[in-house]
């Protein structure tokens, strides 16, 4: 018993067990010192095993013969054999049992069946046909994709299934691969034109006999694409060819191009290094005259000796005339570049304009010690037509920069011409030659180039000895441009410099610059009666400016800081002048003229004179304010003469009519706060229809006017805008045009979200809603 591996012991006819072996003690759970011998294996068996045990022992015991069974106890499978052992008289006292565990003999057999499952489902389930092949040419097994292609394969040969059209089946892959007990690859085309690539592998079924399993997949849709693939394999060649050709060409235009990039690159590199540098000089010549102005103002504030005060403002004067001049230079930079600038074309005596340009400059060049002389050859005519103050403007340009750079020796300007005309008549033109020649320092012939480019200068570094913007010659070099002409330089280090340019301009007419020249003799003050004069300006140091300028003369001024106010002014007094700021906040300048020349604006006259003040002086600002309504404008910085000239020009204009911006009306100027016959008329004549926008406007509008004011406390500027438009247009529809007017008052307060002036309007178009309302109900549908 003790070499026997399976489990086995002896026990009486009551259960008790008088010898078992070691396999016997691990079949049973015993607890710890507990032994199998001794003990009762009714006791140590589940209830309903023993109770099942127990009957086959009494069977045996009854039966005196060998009794086998199977028992699952626990999850284990036992397979038990219980024999009786019987004395000399026959009865059985003794009985040998042995117990054979099978459960990992019946999970491995389970684990297979299982496995053998999962292949056949596998194999049902896959998306390509699949079969069993044996020697003796007959499928045993096809997948669910086979049949649905080729039906049942039962009772039928390899070739009657596929319905194959082979001469031969000992030369087909399959049996090949059978024969040779190696793994074949096919691609096969059915009687239908599928075409299925095939993996013939040998292996052994279940039963040990040879067989060939086939695995195909359709590939027809990949036969077809490549197929195609090939057709168009030849046109994308010729493509590809022609392509290629195309690539190389723009690959030379590229390369040109890249080449060019990098130039400019390299150009735009320089011209930021230049800009910089440009800025950190202009922030030195603005803080010098600056810090000039704000000191010298400073010392005089506290100076009580007046002629040393005297002193100190020319001084601020000089130092604020020099920063305006670095500013002009910016700005006409400026206007240059952005095509801003036009040249005038006026009769000028170039002797004269020559002759100026050396007076300016002589004290200078005097101090320095230095001879500065100029020429005007006979042959150029002494009156010319062009734009002399910009011709000016380059002369004293270079002068400048040649006194500037030349420390003795002289300064010459020469002035000639290419050829002269042969018939001298005004409009006739002609070429003039300017030189500005000099013994000064010269300039290198590395910098001669550059030093036309803007914010460029021969010396850029910061002990320099001489400052300025770097913008001189730039601009210069642009004016030229404007006038048909040429910039050119010839320098030689140490020696000196001559700068020459070109101009083509026309012969004048010695008497209309003689007319001109009488129209400028005055330049006094011109005498005003006294006038009432209403100053928007957001600006407290231009308002003070202009109002002394005004008061010293007897006039009277009042003040506001933006349009809004200055149209409640207008609607409370009577002016003789308006001076109109153009940038200012809640509501510009130009749409405060707008509104003020409106007919139904609700200002006592809208035809009173209004000036613009402003700082735009470009090309298309005078169009813009005048066509606004404005009558004139005045630049800033003001200047007294033409501050007082302007006015003067315009005092008086009262009666002019201005057409509003907005579509004319029939009636522009009635002035009266209802139109019924316009009204009428914009509807064609017909009375029924008006009656009818009357009846809608009788409808709608009060309904519009709550909503406007909930809109309005609700800070809801959309929809208080939206409503402000309906209500406008509805009013003028009907004639009521003073509603109308206000109405666009609130509509333009609201877009702009200025809560305290639209609150004053939302009360005044309350109030001319109601007044329509009664009118129009008293008048409806009658002119």
């Amino acid at each position: 018993m003790d070499s026997s591996v399976e489990s086995a012991f002896v026990m009486d006819v009551s259960g008790y067990v008088l010898a078992a072996n070691g396999a016997a003690e691990k079949l049973f759970d015993l607890k710890p010192g507990q032994t199998l011998q001794q003990s009762n294996i009714y006791d140590l068996l589940p209830k309903g095993a023993a109770d099942s045990r127990k009957t086959k022992i009494e069977e045996a015991i009854r039966e005196v013969r060998s009794v086998r069974f199977e028992e699952e106890i626990d999850g284990r499978s036992l397979v038990h054999s219980i024999v009786p052992v019987a004395n000399p008289w026959g009865e059985v006292a003794r009985l040998a049992v042995h117990t054979l565990d099978l459960t990992k003999l019946r999970r491995t057999d389970e684990d297979l069946r299982r496995e053998q499952q999962r292949q056949i489902f596998f194999m049902e389930s896959l998306p390509g046909i699949v079969y069993h092949l044996y020697p003796d040419q007959t499928i045993r097994y096809a997948n669910r994709y086979f049949r649905r292609y080729f039906g049942s394969p039962k009772d039928k040969t390899c070739r009657e299934a596929l319905n194959c059209s082979s001469d031969s089946c000992a030369s087909c892959p399959p049996m090949e691969a059978m024969n040779t007990d190696r793994a074949e690859e096919w691609d096969w085309t059915d009687s239908q034109g599928r075409t299925f690539h095939l993996q013939c592998s040998p292996m052994t079924d279940s039963a040990g006999e040879r067989m060939i399993m086939v695995l195909g997949i359709d590939i027809t849709a990949r036969q077809q694409a490549e197929d195609a693939l090939k057709r168009a394999h030849a046109k994308l060649e010729d493509r590809v060819k022609k392509r290629t050709e195309e690539l190389e060409e723009a690959n030379i235009k590229l390369t040109n191009k890249s080449t060019r990039l990098i130039s400019a690159m390299k150009k735009a590199d320089a011209a930021t290094r230049a800009k910089s540098s440009f800025l950190a000089n202009m922030s030195h010549e603005i803080r010098t005259p600056l810090n000039a102005v704000l000191g010298m103002s400073e010392l005089a504030l506290t100076m009580s000796d007046p002629e040393r005060k005297d002193s100190y403002l020319k001084r601020v004067m000089e130092a604020g005339n020099s920063l305006l001049s670095i500013i002009n230079d910016i700005l006409d930079f400026s206007k240059i570049e952005a095509r801003k600038l036009a040249l005038e074309a006026i009769d000028f005596d170039i002797n004269r304009t020559v002759d100026a340009t050396v007076d300016l400059h002589m004290l200078l060049a005097t101090d320095k010690g230095l001879n500065l002389t100029s020429t005007v050859d006979t042959s150029v005519p002494s009156v010319l037509e062009g734009d002399s103050s910009r011709l000016r403007q380059i002369l004293i340009n270079l002068v400048s920069n040649a006194i500037k750079f030349t420390e003795s020796g002289d300064v010459h300007i020469a002035v000639t011409v290419d050829t002269p005309p042969t018939d001298i008549k005004p409009g006739t033109p002609v070429t003039v030659t300017f030189k500005v020649r000099d013994t000064g320092i010269g300039i290198h012939k590395d910098k001669q180039k550059t030093i036309f480019g803007s914010f460029l200068q021969a010396d850029d570094s910061i002990t320099r000895k001489h400052g300025g913007t770097g913008l001189g010659l730039a601009i210069c070099t642009l004016l030229v441009k404007l006038m048909g002409g040429k910039l050119t330089l010839e320098s030689e280090e140490g020696k000196g410099s001559a700068f020459s340019f070109t101009a083509n301009l026309r012969v004048g007419n010695p008497e209309t610059l003689h007319a001109q020249e009488q129209d400028l003799i005055s330049t006094s003050i011109p005498e005003l009666p006294e006038i009432k004069v209403l100053l928007a300006d957001d600006n407290p140091l231009n308002r003070e400016l202009a109002t002394t300028l005004l008061t010293e003369q007897g006039h009277t001024v009042i003040a506001v800081e933006n349009g809004i106010q200055a149209l409640e002014a207008l609607k409370e007094e009577r002016f003789d002048l308006v001076l109109m700021d153009v940038q200012m906040p809640i509501m510009d300048g130009v749409s405060a003229t707008r509104a003020i020349r409106a007919p139904q604006s609700g200002v006592i006259d809208p035809s009173v004179p209004i000036l613009a003040l402003t700082a735009h002086a470009l090309k298309g600002d005078r169009e813009r304010f005048l066509e606004a309504g404005m009558d004139d404008y005045i630049a800033k910085p003001i200047t007294m003469n033409n501050f007082y000239n302007a006015i003067a020009r315009n005092v008086g204009k009262g009666q002019k009519r201005h057409q509003p911006i907005q579509t004319p009306q029939p009636r522009p100027d009635n002035g009266q706060p209802y139109d019924r016959i316009t009204a009428l008329d914009m509807l064609g004549g017909k009375k029924g229809l008006l009656a009818r926008m009357d009846a809608i406007f009788l409808r709608d509008v009060p309904g519009e006017m709550t909503e406007l004011t909930a809109a309005f406390d609700g800070q809801n500027w959309d929809t208080a805008m939206r409503l402000a438009h309906s209500i406008k247009g509805s009013s003028r529809t009907v004639g009521a045009l003073k509603a109308g007017a206000v109405a666009e008052q609130v509509e333009y307060l609201c877009r702009h979200q200025d809560a305290s002036s639209a609150k004053k309007e939302l009360k005044s178009l309350e109030s001319e809603v109601k007044s329509a309302l009664q009118y129009i109900n008293l008048t409806q549908g009658s002119p």
